[in-house]
Formats: structure tokens, C-alpha cells, sequence
């Protein structure tokens, strides 16, 4: 079978060189985008997405979410029926989301005769479901607010994302950009802008992840901390903000 997984931190850079190869989902200009306005042109979804069902042999509901799951799923068996070779970078999708394509994509490929499919997954360094996430909300937005919780609780930290488009994921594009914070400014230019900003260290001692999430112009200030460490941190949280954080296990949103 033609499929193979290689994670962030691996040397995957030959592939996007590689001429004979379509990359796609990649923050650089050549690549296919997977969101955005791309997947909304793409003609018979539906036709598309009962294709995959006969080939896998069941209904899959991710074929139908309204998520990103779906939007990698259908776009890449269109790639893959008229591409002999693709390399996809799974930014957007959830830990479990990127094994749920990969377990499609490994019945998929081999029914369709000659075809390669890398995956690189920009996460998997971090494994979240054995994390606890606290939130602390802001009823606003403020600024100084944000870049001093950046400061003091994300320093060392790197985006999970290394692409950003606004809408997130979904609608007509009117921003994108590969530099993070320059889709922070963009965010916190104009009211009633909403986006998901997640930041990982893999390294780091007490807590892994980082998350600033703008909804409903509010702000969600959070952590995704270590088991042993969640007793000390929310102290030091509630200590810092004056307010009890909002304690969420993974895949649950604070709001």
C-alpha cells in the first residue's frame, strides 16, 4: 500500500520539492488549499462522498460533519482520482480527526490503483487527550490582556497551525496569512471576529498546550496541563486572574 505518515518533526521537505508530487494544505503558494473557498467550488460533493462510502464499505458520518474531517476526506479522493502522487499536511484536524483520515485513506489508496499518499501530521508530538485544559474567560477583548497572558504563560511556545485563513476553516476567505500573529492583529483589528489560536511545547514541564480562542467578542485564555499539575496551576491561574479557570477535558470547548 501506498500510504505513509510522517510526523512534523521530520524531514518532509524533499516532498514539497519533489516536482512529481501534489502538495496540498501546505502554507506555501503552490499548494492546493483544502479550505476556504476551494472545497465550496468543488462540483458533485455528493456524488464524491457516496464514491468513498462504496469503496470503504459504510456510512461515515465525518462524510457529512460540516467539519474539517470532511472537507479532508472528500477533497483529497478528488485529488487522488486525477493525482498519481500527494503529500497533505494535516493542519486543521483534530487528533482524533488525522487518525480517523488516515484509517479512511488506508482503504481508499490501494482501490485506486497507482497512487501515493504521504500524510504528515502537525501534531502528534502532543498526545491531548491525556491533558486537562483550563480556560480563563475575559468577558472582552482586550489586548493587553491577551499579549500579557502570551507573555507570561506561552513563552517558548510555537503555533500548532502554520497556516491561518479567516474565515476558520469555512466561507469565503478574507484574510490568510502563514505568521500567526499577524492573523491575531487582524482578529483584534475589528469587533465581532472569531478564531481559535492553539500553541503546543512538547518540552514544556507542567503544561503542554496554549490556547486563545476569540468567540462571541469575548476572549478564553487557556493551559492544557499535565495531570499531576492541574491542582498547582489552577491556583496559580485563579491567583493571577482572580477567577476560578474553566476546567474542560479534551475536545470539550469552554463556552
Amino acid at each position: 500500500m501506498n500510504l505513509f505518515v510522517t510526523d512534523i518533526d521530520s524531514d518532509y521537505q524533499s516532498l514539497i520539492n519533489n516536482k512529481d508530487f501534489t502538495t496540498v494544505n501546505f502554507p506555501i503558494e503552490k499548494a492546493v488549499k483544502i479550505y476556504g473557498s476551494s472545497y465550496d467550488r468543488l462540483r458533485g460533493k455528493n456524488k464524491l462522498k457516496l464514491e468513498i462510502e462504496n469503496i470503504i464499505g459504510f456510512k461515515d458520518d465525518h462524510l457529512n460533519s460540516c467539519e474539517a474531517i470532511e472537507n479532508f476526506l472528500v477533497y483529497t479522493y478528488y485529488l487522488l482520482k486525477t493525482n498519481n502522487k500527494l503529500v497533505v499536511f494535516t493542519a486543521g484536524l483534530s487528533f482524533a480527526s488525522i487518525d480517523h483520515y488516515i484509517k479512511i485513506m488506508e482503504i481508499i489508496v490501494p482501490r485506486l490503483g497507482n497512487r501515493t499518499l504521504h500524510v504528515v501530521k502537525h501534531f502528534t508530538d502532543i498526545n491531548e487527550s491525556q491533558l486537562t485544559d483550563l480556560y480563563i474567560h475575559i468577558p472582552t477583548i482586550d489586548k493587553e490582556i491577551i499579549f500579557d497572558f502570551m507573555k507570561k504563560w506561552l513563552v517558548g511556545f510555537k503555533p500548532k497551525e502554520v497556516y491561518f485563513s479567516h474565515p476558520q476553516y469555512f466561507g469565503k476567505t478574507e484574510f490568510e496569512t502563514d505568521d500567526y500573529f499577524e492573523m491575531l492583529s487582524f482578529i483584534l483589528s475589528e469587533p465581532n471576529r472569531e478564531y481559535d489560536f492553539y500553541f503546543k511545547n512538547k518540552n514544556h514541564p507542567q503544561y503542554r498546550k496554549g490556547m486563545i480562542l476569540i468567540h462571541k467578542n469575548s476572549t478564553y485564555l487557556g493551559i492544557g496541563v499535565n495531570k499531576n499539575d492541574e491542582k498547582d496551576l489552577i491556583d496559580q491561574l485563579t491567583k493571577g486572574y482572580h477567577k476560578t479557570p474553566i476546567i474542560r477535558n479534551w475536545l470539550q470547548v469552554p463556552y
